[in-house]
């Protein structure tokens, strides 16, 4: 074989072998959504919540995450809460940079039930917030093993989202308002927010504000569904949803949402593990690193 032709086959192989995508694990992602449940409610000021926070560290170790502990405080209720944002980066000295945010605290109060004596109950929140921390989590062992040719990765998993008030936008949100207030880098060229997408029945449609900010953004994730098959993912324009990506909006970021809140149980104490699916957490999680390694 003429030489010329060897070397231009082989940078042709070698091409190839980076772009292949590497396959999400649903059922892995699955049982991290299970380990956050069987610590119980893990709501702002409980014991729950501190084990879940080590339980998120000593996973992203595994995976060779450079971590850190970005620490606030906050006001609700007239009582004050320790809120702890954690911060993973992969590939650090990449310039090219994608967010990935969720939030890992659940709800203190079941204030969606019917009966009104449960109120007061807090919610293992299986959907609301595990699905998404057990989609990063194990994108998280994915990228550890795999480079992404062109990206590196920050996750941000955002503490103190889930104990607003209704109809007060302001009390939500408290920790990823935190991280974009006092976010001082050159932002991600992408920042996209995963949250209640586990859902066993997974529709997910085009959020508002995120369409409203970033449609090339919007467009891509969508697309990439489509091409993959993933009809969960319905190019419709929805509802305006307050959420992690909001603060990161009005910060400048080119920031969007990926959630299902068409959710019967949110809020409520039946939203537990059988409510979910391994096959939902694997359709976005495999979108997105479809997203992660088919960059140009």
């Amino acid at each position: 074989m003429n030489r010329f032709v060897f070397v231009f086959l082989l940078s042709i192989l070698i091409i190839s072998c980076q772009d292949i995508i590497p396959e999400f694990n649903g059922e892995e992602s699955f049982t991290f959504l299970e380990k956050q449940c069987e610590l119980g409610p893990r709501y702002p000021g409980s014991d729950e919540i501190e084990l879940c926070r080590n339980y998120i560290i000593d996973e992203l170790k595994k995976s060779g995450a450079e971590i850190q502990k970005q620490e606030f405080t906050s006001i609700i209720k007239e009582q004050e809460y320790k809120g702890v944002n954690i911060i993973a980066s992969f590939y650090p000295r990449m310039s090219r940079r994608i967010l990935l945010g969720a939030h890992y605290d659940t709800r203190p109060w079941a204030d969606k039930e019917e009966d009104a004596s449960l109120h007061n109950e807090p919610i293992i929140g299986a959907n609301d917030a595990a699905s998404g921390v057990a989609v990063l989590l194990e994108i998280a062992s994915i990228i550890s093993d795999k480079q992404p040719g062109q990206f590196g990765i920050d996750m941000v998993f955002f503490d103190l989202e889930d104990m607003g008030e209704y109809g007060n936008n302001t009390t939500w949100c408290l920790g990823s308002s935190y991280f974009a207030e006092n976010f001082t880098e050159e932002k991600p060229e992408k920042a996209i927010v995963v949250d209640m997408i586990g859902d066993s029945d997974l529709q997910i449609e085009m959020e508002y504000f995120s369409y409203h900010n970033s449609p090339d953004l919007v467009n891509e994730v969508w697309n990439t569904a489509k091409e993959l098959g993933f009809s969960e993912f319905k190019p419709k324009i929805t509802n305006m949803i307050y959420d992690d990506h909001y603060p990161l909006i009005c910060a400048g970021f080119n920031a969007i949402d990926i959630i299902d809140f068409d959710y019967p149980v949110w809020h409520t104490l039946e939203d537990t593990p059988d409510k979910c699916s391994p096959n939902s957490l694997y359709v976005v999680g495999q979108t997105l690193l479809t997203i992660i390694y088919s960059e140009k």
